[in-house]
Order: C-alpha cells, then structure tokens, then sequence
C-alpha cells in the first residue's frame, strides 16, 4: 500500500497545492511571522486536541459495544495509530489500517470496524455542518461562502449545497440501512445475483459484517448520544485552533477573546468541511490553502496574509506532527510498522467471524 501509485498521486497532489499556497502569499513576511510566533502555546494546544481524541476514543467504544467491549485505554493507541496513517497515506487509507488493527488487536471484524469509522465521519461532518449553522445565525458568513463560490465558479449556494447535502443523505441512508439490515442484505446479493456464486458469497458475508457495524444507529437515543459527544471533540480541535492563534497575537485581530472564540469554532468547521476530500496525505497543502483563505474572510477579524498562512502552516503541524510521533511509538512498543500494518490491512478480506479471529495475534 505505501509503495502503491495512490501513494505517489496523492504525494504529487500535496506538492501542487503546497507550490499553489507558496506562491499565493509574501514568503518573506510568513517566515518573519513564524520567526515571531509564541511557541508556548504550542504545548496546551497539542494537550487540548489528544483530549478531543480521548472524546473520539469514547465515542468509538460506543459505536463497537455491540460487537465487543474494548477498553477506552486499548482503544486510544489504536485511534492515534489510525490518524498517525491518515497523516502518512493518501486517500484516508489510514481508516482501513484502524480497521485492521483494531480487528488484530481486539478480535472485532474488520469491516465491522470500518462501519464505524464510516459513521463517525458522517457525524463528524454533520455536526460541523450543525455548527456553521448555528454561527450563521448570528455571524454574517455570506462573505465567506461567496468568495469561495466565486474562486471555484459556483454559485455560492450551490456551492453549501454541494458541501451539506452528501453528509446528510449519507447519515439519513447509514441509518436506514441499519434499520433494515435484512432488506438491505437482499437487496446486496439481488444485485450481485449475476456474480459468479464464490465472489457473491464473499461480498454477501463482508457486507453482513459491515451491517452488523452500523448497528448503534438503530436506536435514536444512541444517535442523539454520539451527536452529544461529537461536539466536545470539534470544540476542543476549535480550542486547538483558538491557542495557536494567540501564538501570532490573533487575539488582536478580534474585538474580544469571546469573539476570537466564535471565529476558530467557525474557522475549524469550515475548515475540516473544506479539506475533507481524501486525496493527499494529512491533507497537507489543502489544510493550510483553506485555513488561509478562511481566516481572511472571517468577518469578525482583520489579519494579514502572511500571518494567516504561518498560523495555517502551523496549526497542522499541532495536529499532525504529534500523531505520527506518538503513534510511532505506539507501534514501536508492539514491535509493528505502518508498513506492515498497511499491507495486511489491504489484504486482508475479513471473512472470519470475530469470535474466531482472537487467536490471530
């Protein structure tokens, strides 16, 4: 998998948009603003968002307490490991290495496991989604949404649209398929009726395990809870964004700290929203062009370019560098590599029940 042609599109992806963010800015000026910048903060904010990961580390317990009780402290090495992967491969190949190693470590099935993270992506982005919304009620975003709009020539509300619509029609059929498992099985082998009977058998059994992972979506009381604890994960990661900001005096930039508290809660949504696309590794140069081009449309703030690109630059390395570090070690204690884990990740077809899969390690 690492050494696979997704790996090169999407580093080649990275450097396209990294030239497209240097050339768009006074490079001179960003590096005196780095040169300037208060690192102190540096340290709370990484403190801030491996909290938010103890709050996904929970919510994923939930979503998987079906099929096996796994304890919050065997789980969160695995999230780290699974984000660590995230930020090194392309297209979110990383969610399949968690996948895999949760499926290895705790003997939970591996498609099973990867419905999942399926569903917390979906509540990840629906709940920005509810964020932006409930700022737009109060902040006037429409500059926002027009300036985009108009760099990418589409009409702004087309462009809203586009962004909401696919992570609403994807929880309203994430849960309808969890509704009705059986019909939606039925409907899976009808479709696969002209396959030759070995492959339908196969795709029928994983599709089963993946049903069997969306399962939490069935009661409306658990939905309700994990769109609970979704929220203090963004507004950590936006607590996040909220202390590297005062590393570049950002807090000058706003009228109050309340105000500066609104606009990274607003700059962290939109910007997850915005480089959510699963192409280049961390999504690096699409974090930072979107988190610039965003700080400096935020109508309740007045900065500059150059300081809005050292800020982006450095706000992912706060989310990504201590990931890699951490989950290395994570990996090094088990005597593992991403390498490996990849590689048995995309190969691995996940057809054995999970109650048959303890013994594997």
């Amino acid at each position: 998998m690492i050494r696979s042609p997704k790996m090169w599109v999407g580093m080649a992806l990275s450097v396209v948009l990294i030239g497209i963010f240097l050339t768009t800015v006074d490079v001179g000026r960003m590096l005196d603003a780095l040169a300037d910048a208060d690192y102190g903060y540096a340290a709370p904010a990484i403190g801030l968002y491996l909290v938010s990961l103890l709050f996904r580390t929970i919510r994923w317990q939930m979503l998987m307490r079906h099929m096996r009780l796994v304890k919050v402290t065997r789980l969160y090495p695995v999230v780290i490991v699974g984000y660590m992967a995230n930020n090194l491969l392309p297209l979110r190949l990383g969610e399949l290495v968690r996948s895999y190693y949760v499926s290895r470590r705790e003997g939970v099935s591996k498609s099973a496991a990867l419905a999942t993270i399926l569903v917390e992506r979906v509540l990840d982005a629906v709940t920005l989604l509810m964020l932006i919304a409930l700022i737009a009620l109060f902040v006037p975003i429409s500059t926002i949404t027009g300036a985009f709009g108009e760099r990418l020539g589409v009409p702004a509300p087309l462009l809203v649209f586009g962004f909401s619509a696919p992570f609403i029609l994807a929880l309203g059929l994430l849960i309808a398929f969890a509704a009705n498992p059986e019909k939606t099985g039925n409907t899976v082998m009808a479709v696969l009726k002209p396959l030759p009977g070995p492959l339908r058998a196969r795709v029928g059994g994983i599709t089963d395990l993946f049903l069997t992972g969306l399962a939490p979506l069935r009661s409306p009381r658990t939905l309700t809870t994990l769109l609970i604890l979704t929220l203090p994960i963004w507004l950590l990661e936006a607590g996040t964004f909220f202390l590297v900001g005062y590393s570049f005096d950002l807090d000058s930039a706003f009228t109050d700290p309340a105000g500066m508290a609104v606009g990274m809660v607003l700059l962290s949504s939109i910007t997850n929203i915005g480089s959510a696309l699963p192409a280049a590794p961390g999504g690096v140069g699409l974090f930072e062009l979107v988190t610039r081009e965003t700080l400096l449309l935020l109508p309740m703030a007045d900065t500059s370019r150059s300081v809005a690109a050292a800020f982006s630059t450095v706000t992912h390395a706060v989310l990504l560098l201590p990931m890699i570090a951490l989950g290395q070690l994570f990996l090094w204690m088990e005597h593992l590599s991403l390498r490996s884990l990849s590689s048995q990740a995309g190969s691995d077809t996940d057809l054995t029940p999970a109650s048959d899969r303890r013994g594997h390690e």
